[in-house]
C-alpha cells in the first residue's frame, strides 16, 4: 500500500514539473536601454509574482495554462500583457523585455481658495502587543487600509506608520496609493515610486509626501509593499483590534483580500 502511496505521490509531483517551467528575463526602459528595478510581474488574478532586482533582472515559475495572462507594470510606464503561451513562444532564455515611459498629461487638481486645514486621517496605533505583518514572503506582497477624507481636494503631505518590534535588519519598501473602487484598491494614484528605507532597529516610518504632489477627491488606499529580499522583511507594524479592515495582495497582479479582525496603523498628514 506504501509503494502504492509512493508512486502516486511521485505521478503528481513529476505531472506538476512537466506542467511548469522557470523563466528568467530582464526588463529594461524602451528609450534609454536602462535596466528597470522593483519593476513588478506576475499572473493575473494569480498568487504568482515577483519584483525585478537592481539589476532589472527577475525569475519566475510560470506553469503552462494557456488561459493566464502575465502583467508587466512599473509606476511612470505603459503596462504590458501577455498570454502564456505567447511569451513562451519561441523561449530560450533569458527574455528581455522593453517598457515605454507614459507620457500621459497629470489630472489637473482644482485647489480652492479657502486656507487650508491639517489633520491626520487614518489610524494613530502605535501599539507595541498588537501587531500585523506582510502576508506572504513573495516580492510585490502588499498590505495596507482605505482612508476616509474630510474634504475635496486633499493633499497628502506625509505617511505615517509605528513598529510594534524594531527591525532586525534593513528593508526596502514601495509605499503606494491607490483611488478606490467597490471598496478595494483600483487606480495607482501617484506618477513616482516612493521608496522607503526602514533601518535596522527603527521604531517608526516616516515619508515625506511633498514632493509628489499627491490630491485625492475621495477616500483613498494607502499600502507598502515587499521588493526586496531581506530579513527585515519580517517587519511587524503596529494594530488595533476591530478598527477597519486590512487589504491584501500576495503578489502585484493578485487578487485583493480583506481581513475584518484589525486595523493596521497606517495614517496621513492632509490638508484640505
Amino acid at each position: 500500500m506504501k509503494k502504492v502511496l509512493f508512486i502516486a505521490v511521485l505521478g503528481v509531483l513529476q505531472f506538476a514539473c512537466a506542467h511548469a517551467q522557470v523563466i528568467d528575463g530582464i526588463i529594461n526602459d524602451a528609450k534609454t536601454n536602462e535596466k528597470l528595478q522593483y519593476v513588478n510581474i506576475g499572473l493575473i488574478g494569480k498568487a504568482t509574482g515577483t519584483v525585478t532586482d537592481n539589476n532589472g533582472y527577475f525569475k519566475l515559475t510560470l506553469n503552462n495554462n494557456n488561459a493566464d495572462s502575465l502583467k508587466i507594470s512599473m509606476i511612470g510606464y505603459v503596462s504590458k500583457a501577455f498570454l502564456i503561451s505567447d511569451f513562451l513562444r519561441n523561449y530560450n532564455g533569458t527574455k528581455v523585455i522593453s517598457l515605454s515611459p507614459d507620457n500621459r498629461q497629470l489630472k489637473e487638481v482644482k485647489v480652492y481658495s479657502r486656507k487650508p486645514k491639517e489633520s491626520i486621517l487614518g489610524n494613530t496605533t502605535q501599539s507595541k502587543t498588537t501587531d500585523v505583518g506582510f502576508t506572504s514572503t513573495l516580492l510585490g506582497n502588499e498590505i495596507g487600509a482605505i482612508i476616509k477624507i474630510k474634504r475635496a481636494p486633499t493633499h497628502l503631505k506625509q505617511f505615517n506608520t509605528s513598529l510594534a518590534h524594531p527591525t532586525t535588519d534593513s528593508v526596502k519598501l514601495r509605499l503606494n496609493f491607490y483611488s478606490v473602487k467597490n471598496g478595494k484598491p483600483d487606480t495607482i494614484l501617484q506618477h513616482q515610486n516612493i521608496f522607503v528605507m526602514v533601518k535596522k532597529d527603527e521604531e517608526k516610518i516616516t515619508v515625506d509626501l511633498e514632493p509628489y504632489h499627491i490630491y485625492v477627491e475621495d477616500k483613498f488606499f494607502v499600502s507598502l509593499e515587499a521588493i526586496e529580499n531581506s530579513n527585515g522583511q519580517g517587519i511587524m507594524f503596529s494594530a488595533s483590534v476591530l478598527s477597519g479592515n486590512i487589504i491584501s495582495r500576495e503578489t502585484s497582479q493578485a487578487n485583493w483580500e480583506k481581513i475584518s479582525l484589525f486595523g493596521i496603523g497606517f495614517n496621513v498628514l492632509a490638508s484640505y
